[in-house]
């Protein structure tokens, strides 16, 4: 045997040897180290989700103190809408900075920047999706979008046009962004199928009745916030929620067929009657002239005829006279 064949096995034998001593030493170790755990150290549950949302919540207050938006008003920060679910009723508690926040920045945003904003948006969609275009710009259905893709628009700008059906106002409480009462409105776009979005605004049209049972032409430019949940009457709806500073009333040609005269309208009509009363009476009186004399006058001397006398009354008169008569 050689001396290489030599030291090999007896390298072999070694570790042969020393492998049960280290793993010995290692369990030691282990058992050591958790028993230190245990006495010393404490046992700190999993949080759950509410208390991962409220501690993300803290985190955001102190963080979006002044910067809700990075791009000028172009879209909300990402990180501020991670607390924000879809399809959930209302506005959760974990959402109320991140709603609050945005409200502000619409109510702050020039109305024709967030315009812009929505415009350009909309065209970069539009050449993005093969199915929109062949439509016209004009005809983007921006609702439809909107519905089915809400993850895209997440704290962008977006454009509605529709009918106005109901405006409440409310208080959203005491916040440190000086946001007192807001209004909601449901508004119908011609292109949501009978399904309302739903926008909550700061500032109100004067045009604009706060009441139900309306129908008022609108458009407002606003942040989309989430896919909002509603009870309807069948089951559970959802529809896009807005947060907008502005909207804008768009009166209808009726409005003004149907307005109310005043009174200086009636005396100009009643003064023109009148006048034109006159003159036609003034015409029909030239036309009427006076019948003219008969030419030949009849001879009232010789009457009745003498060839025709009248029997005298005082004289008797016979049966064939009397019965004729």
């Amino acid at each position: 045997m050689s001396k290489w064949m030599v030291i090999a096995c007896a390298g072999f034998a070694c570790a042969l040897f020393w492998q049960p001593l280290i793993l010995n030493s290692q369990d030691e170790d282990l058992t050591l180290t958790s028993g230190r755990n245990d006495t010393d150290l404490p046992v700190r549950r999993p949080l759950t989700e509410d208390e991962m949302v409220e501690q993300l919540q803290q985190e955001l207050i102190q963080e979006f103190d002044a910067d809700t938006s990075l791009d000028e008003g172009a879209s909300i920060h990402p990180k501020l809408m991670k607390t924000v679910k879809d399809n959930t009723v209302g506005v959760r508690f974990e959402e109320r900075q991140a709603y609050l926040c945005t409200l502000r920045l619409a109510h702050d945003v020039p109305l024709r920047r967030l315009e812009r904003f929505a415009a350009e948006m909309r065209a970069e969609r539009r050449e993005s999706t093969p199915s929109y275009q062949q439509r016209r710009l004009e005809d983007f259905p921006q609702f439809v979008d909107l519905f089915t893709r809400p993850d895209y628009y997440r704290g962008r700008p977006v454009t509605l046009h529709g009918i106005m059906r109901k405006v409440t106002k409310f208080d959203v409480g005491e916040n440190s962004l000086d946001i007192g009462q807001v209004y909601e409105g449901w508004v119908y776009t011609p292109d949501s199928q009978g399904n309302p979005a739903v926008v909550v605004f700061t500032s109100k049209d004067e045009r604009l009745p706060v009441k139900g049972d309306i129908q008022e032409e609108v458009e407002f430019t606003g942040y989309f916030f989430k896919m909002y949940g509603y009870d309807a009457h069948d089951t559970a709806r959802k529809a896009p929620l807005i947060l907008a500073g502005d909207v804008v009333c768009i009166p209808h040609p009726e409005h003004h067929v149907y307005r109310q005269l005043g009174i200086e309208w009636y005396a100009v009509a009643t003064l023109a009657f009148l006048v034109g009363w006159y003159l036609v009476w003034q015409m029909t009186r030239q036309e009427m002239r006076p019948r003219p004399l008969p030419k030949v006058e009849p001879d009232f001397k010789h009457f009745p005829p003498l060839d025709h006398p009248a029997p005298d009354p005082f004289l008797p008169r016979s049966i064939v006279e009397t019965e004729d008569s």
